[in-house]
């Protein structure tokens, strides 16, 4: 009997099943291409299944066979332009370097002048746009765990107060970042946030 055709599951794919054929491989690549051009352009809202069908010269069954929602679609577009998060593996166990190791690629997005609107987008599309809330919600799942075990580690080690309440501690750097880049006249550049992780730390600290 023959073999089923091989699949897998790979960077941009959503943790969708892949067909290993080239010809179907070239399609994904040329669909994911269509659908980050759509996002860096005209943000999340372009992100459809119409606009990339178009774009990337297929139908639109072509489409929705490899991305069945658009959800799918639009978290491989950011796939393809973001770093992922680091896994738990790579965490030294001091603070301030895991936080660092955490947030640098959100810092070189928000640096970046052509990324940081889209993070601005995103946010706000997020209220009321349920394809872009399932993207957010999926790269926090991933974020958070990792940001918990940080700080679990560093109150273990007696480098941050016992007391720190996860959530606030995430929005106070995640917050600054936010300040510092859209509503402050100082350029947002990697120094200046390497100072709120640095600031982060101080204040948090035991004593």
């Amino acid at each position: 009997m023959p073999s089923e055709p091989s699949t897998t599951s790979a960077p941009g794919s959503s943790g969708i099943a892949r067909n290993c054929d080239p010809r179907v491989e070239r399609t994904r690549a040329a669909i994911v291409e269509a659908a980050v051009e759509h996002l860096l352009a005209e943000g999340p809202g372009a992100v459809t299944h119409a606009n990339v069908a178009t774009s990337a010269n297929v139908s639109r069954t072509t489409v929705y066979k490899h991305w069945p929602t658009r959800s799918d679609l639009l978290r491989s577009a950011i796939d393809a332009i973001r770093e992922s998060t680091p896994p738990l593996a790579a965490l030294t166990g001091h603070i301030r370097v895991d936080l660092e190791l955490l947030f640098i690629h959100t810092i070189q997005g928000m640096v970046d002048n052509q990324r940081a609107p889209l993070i601005a987008i995103m946010m706000e599309r997020s209220l009321h746009d349920p394809a872009v809330r399932s993207v957010r919600d999926s790269f926090m799942d991933e974020f958070e765990p990792v940001f918990q075990t940080i700080i679990n580690t560093a109150i273990e080690s007696g480098e941050i107060r016992a007391d720190i309440d996860l959530d606030l501690a995430l929005a106070s750097i995640m917050g600054s970042f936010l300040f510092l880049r859209f509503m402050s006249p100082q350029e947002f550049e990697v120094e200046l946030a390497s100072r709120v992780l640095d600031e982060f730390v101080t204040s948090n600290s035991p004593t």
